[in-house]
């Protein structure tokens, strides 16, 4: 499989070279956004990670023009650390996924794992809600990009109103998100929780569950991301063997 990592910093490009190198993929490096472009007409990666921020062309037009030339590729945007509204124009423009500088190297193995599941998927799963009653906890089951258009199924959730009850949101491997599927999860949140309803979610990749925290959702409901549990310390590991504090 072959991957194109675009960024203007040398030491970053050498750092995911090495790394994805040794991981087996076929790695196709590039310092800037036009030289970035070329090289994905040139070798159509099926994963790209592109910084945010570059002289010229940035990450948000590199994303725009491989979004007009292919679909199916898995663009994973870096952004700066808690550079949230970034990661939300990137979601809003379709990004796959993200991860934040300094690199982890936690982020990258699930940003890496999420984009080989989706890079083999249909790309016609549309949004799907389901809640299933007879488990203990009610279960709500996501699946595919939760956008504003989900406004209707979000409705169903008004059932919900047992002053004891508690939900759990279980997310898929075809989670995604944007700006306005994020401000209809937060409202519909909130409700739930105005009625007394304690909430959790489940399933959220690794990167998602640190978006989920930048926005403030780990306020109103317990996310319970995929990890071990060492990967929700204080300390992470990043591709330049430092830690962040």
């Amino acid at each position: 499989m072959k991957i194109l990592v675009i960024d203007d910093e040398k030491p970053t490009l050498s750092m995911f070279k090495l790394f994805l190198t040794a991981y087996g993929y076929e790695v196709i490096t590039a310092e800037n956004g036009e030289t970035g472009l070329a090289q994905f007409k040139e070798f159509w990666p099926e994963i790209v990670f592109t910084d945010i921020r570059m002289p010229g062309i940035d990450g948000l037009e590199v994303l725009r023009q491989i979004r007009k030339l292919n679909q199916t590729s898995q663009v994973i945007i870096i952004t700066g650390h808690g550079d949230m509204e970034k990661a939300v124009e990137a979601l809003d423009l379709e990004a796959s996924d993200f991860i934040n500088k300094p690199v982890e190297r936690q982020a990258l193995n699930s940003a890496l794992a999420r984009a080989e599941k989706r890079a083999r998927m249909p790309q016609d799963q549309g949004f799907k809600l389901r809640i299933d009653p007879k488990t203990i906890p009610s279960e709500i089951h996501i699946q595919g990009k939760l956008s504003l258009c989900a406004r209707g199924a979000f409705e169903g959730l008004i059932g919900f109103n047992d002053k004891d009850s508690r939900v759990i949101f279980c997310f898929d491997e075809t989670f995604s998100i944007d700006r306005g599927g994020i401000t209809l999860l937060m409202e519909s949140v909130q409700q739930m929780k105005e009625r007394g309803i304690g909430i959790s979610m489940r399933g959220l990749s690794y990167n998602y569950y640190r978006f989920f925290q930048m926005a403030g959702m780990d306020k109103m409901a317990t996310i319970e991301p995929e990890l071990p549990s060492e990967l929700t310390g204080e300390s992470t590991d990043t591709l330049s063997g430092e830690s962040t504090p």
